[in-house]
């Protein structure tokens, strides 16, 4: 689960002072994730489809050309090299692998809990 606080992560996403970063990589990963049996329970086609206008709408693509190899799981390396390109002040997830490594260069790895709690 993202959070609890969903009014408040909705207010954070739709203000113009938060800036969403993605890739074409990252738009593919959440396509694929929100599409998969055991996830559609969490988001319905309404809650994806209003997500994806949120993206066309307010998120910055960023084309990564950075190569990141430190995260133990593999496939979460882009989300680094995606952070990096972006020059992102924070990377937000619960995937433990990516915590665990804290920051990148300048952009500190922490939950979205925690994000909210300190705005």
């Amino acid at each position: 689960m993202l959070t609890h606080n969903y009014a408040r992560l909705d207010y954070l996403l739709l203000t113009q002072r938060n800036v969403l970063l993605f890739s074409q990589e990252l738009l593919d990963e959440l396509l694929n994730v929100t599409n998969r049996p055991k996830f559609q329970r969490y988001f319905s086609a309404e809650d994806v489809a209003e997500l994806l206008e949120i993206i066309r709408e307010r998120a910055d693509f960023i084309t990564v050309s950075s190569r990141v190899e430190i995260c133990r799981d593999v496939k979460d390396n882009f989300l680094l090299a995606l952070a990096l390109d972006g020059k992102a002040d924070f990377l937000l997830t619960g995937d433990r692998d990516l915590l665990a490594l804290t920051h990148i260069g300048p952009t500190r790895i922490i939950t979205i809990a925690h994000y909210l709690s300190q705005n």
